[in-house]
């Protein structure tokens, strides 16, 4: 579909392992030829993540606060419109063959004075068919050429607009002076044939438009009198009731046009436009500066979305960008538990158990045979590094250790000095702060219609979370009132190979956790390293055996 997107993004939170697989996955794609494809996040980098992103002088992934579908993505850009001079009779042409119900009048800033639909068009022309005054029509000498395919003879009236009353000269000459002889005569437009002694007595009076039908001519005698009374005369080669009844029809659009017409702005969610196009035939995308960018109908909302995600160290709808749900997506490359994901369609879906989403993003660079960036080989070292704590947690495979090697042949670093540069550069608690801290790596989880969220930030000691503990224990208090009954915090020194857990929540959830408590709200996990495979399992166990 012309302008799809394809964004790969990891979690909200996003960690090391989640923003650098999304850059190097988009890069494999890209490689592989596919367009237009992405790499974005769903929140803030952590300050690991921005040691390594400065370290190889890469700029951050997009930031995405939500997919959800917009005006801009739905519009139609390439929109049928007529410019405020446009003649009625154009207009109606341009929708017969367009197909189209409505059509705004842009002027020539390209901005919306209005809207013009057929409801509008035949309602209007059938009042004024019907009116006293129907003969009287606003119109422009440019505009009745146009409807009529006629030609000029004089030209008296210039480009200003008119308003001319129009009178058939289809009657004895007779009555039709007795007629001129109650009008103002300037403001009048006769249409006539052939008939020499209605054309002389309209130009004696010195009316303001004659336009002669048939593709008849004036005489020489008359053409010196036309020029003496500055009447201005055109031909018509159409008789004189269709010529008539055309220039009705040559009135500029934006004399008709609607000026109270729905608006949005591109940003506007799909969701809250939907009435104002329920309601209407259409509504017009307008940027900052009012001009149009294109329009939104009904059928415009049952497009299929052109945003298309692929979901990087993650599956779970709870943990993805906002509005994950309402768009495309077409692929999964993750090494957590599957949780309640589903498409309508079958769909590339890598989910193993690994230590790092980068190993699984390495192994297809190998697969497919793709050439690799040093700078994006040392992107994934980091990203497995980070997960696996320098290849000391327990999530550990052969398969983490092969990806490695591979990297560093591709990178040309050390793993055990990079990995240790990492740690090392932003282990410190007080630098991050208690919101950065918690929020930096922080997860929900849901087990039988409840939820809990638990963060993990490494260190080298205890010593600075002791400091920070209340602090800590306040953040993880704000962040448990979305709706969560546990609020936790893994603190691991990644030199002793150990864990602290901070926790606040529900009584009973924390008792029956059953961890030795060091002290209030903290509990010791001698030899956890990992939150995927050591924490969040036996709490979701908990979770099952309590309700």
């Amino acid at each position: 579909m012309s302008g799809e997107i394809t964004y790969v993004i990891g979690h909200k939170n996003p960690d090391t392992d989640s923003i650098c697989s999304a850059i190097a996955l988009a890069e494999l794609k890209r490689s592989e030829g596919a367009e237009n494809v992405v790499a974005a996040r769903a929140g803030d980098i952590n300050p690991q993540t921005s040691f390594i992103l400065d370290y190889f002088k890469v700029q951050p992934p997009r930031y995405l606060p939500n997919v959800y579908p917009k005006a801009a993505d739905v519009m139609t850009a390439d929109v049928v419109n007529v410019s405020e001079e446009t003649p009625l009779l154009k207009v109606m042409e341009i929708m017969r063959d367009e197909l189209v119900r409505f059509v705004p009048v842009l002027d020539p800033a390209r901005r919306p004075s209005g809207i013009l639909t057929l409801m509008d068009l035949a309602r209007k022309y059938i009042v004024r068919i019907e009116a006293e005054s129907a003969r009287e029509v606003k119109t422009s000498l440019k505009n009745i050429i146009e409807a009529l395919g006629g030609t000029v003879v004089l030209d008296f009236m210039g480009s200003s607009e008119l308003t001319l009353s129009i009178f058939v000269g289809a009657m004895a000459e007779e009555s039709f002076r007795a007629i001129l002889a109650r009008e103002a005569t300037r403001e009048c437009a006769i249409v006539v044939g052939d008939r020499y002694g209605i054309q002389r007595a309209s130009i004696e009076k010195g009316v303001g438009l004659l336009i002669v039908t048939g593709g008849f001519t004036l005489k020489e005698d008359l053409m010196d009198l036309a020029r003496k009374n500055r009447v201005t005369v055109l031909g018509s080669p159409l008789d004189s009731a269709t010529t008539a009844l055309l220039l009705r029809l040559s009135t500029p659009a934006s004399s008709l046009a609607t000026p109270d017409f729905e608006t949005v702005l591109p940003d506007e969610p799909v969701e809250e436009i939907k009435f104002k196009v329920a309601k209407s035939n259409g509504v017009v995308v307008l940027d900052a500066d009012g001009v149009m960018m294109g329009v939104i109908t009904k059928s415009n909302l049952l497009k299929p979305s052109g945003t298309n995600l692929v979901l990087v160290d993650h599956n779970e709808l709870s943990q993805a960008v906002d509005g994950a749900d309402r768009v495309n997506i077409i692929e999964v490359v993750d090494h957590h538990r599957i949780g309640s994901f589903h498409s309508p369609a079958p769909i590339p879906f890598i989910c193993e158990p690994v230590g790092s989403t980068s190993t699984l993003v390495a192994e297809l660079f190998r697969r497919k045979g793709a050439g690799i960036e040093k700078k994006t080989a040392g992107l994934l070292l980091g990203g497995v590094l980070s997960d696996t704590v320098i290849l000391k947690s327990p999530t550990t495979t052969a398969r983490d250790r092969e990806a490695v090697e591979w990297l560093e042949e591709k990178s040309g670093l050390d793993h055990m000095t990079f990995g240790s540069e990492i740690f090392a550069a932003t282990s410190s608690l007080k630098k991050r702060g208690p919101g950065a801290a918690v929020n930096g790596d922080y997860k929900v989880f849901e087990a039988r219609g409840r939820k809990f969220g638990i963060g993990q930030v490494e260190t080298i000691g205890f010593e600075e979370f002791y400091e920070e503990k209340d602090r800590l224990a306040a953040e993880l208090e704000k962040v448990m009132k979305k709706d969560l009954l546990l609020s936790a915090l893994l603190v691991t020194d990644i030199v002793m190979g150990t864990s602290l857990l901070l926790a606040v929540g529900d009584k009973e959830l924390i008792y029956k956790l059953d961890y030795p408590r060091v002290e209030e709200k903290v509990y010791e996990l001698k030899n956890v390293l990992s939150r995927k495979k050591q924490v969040v399992p036996h709490i979701l166990g908990v979770f099952t055996s309590i309700f």
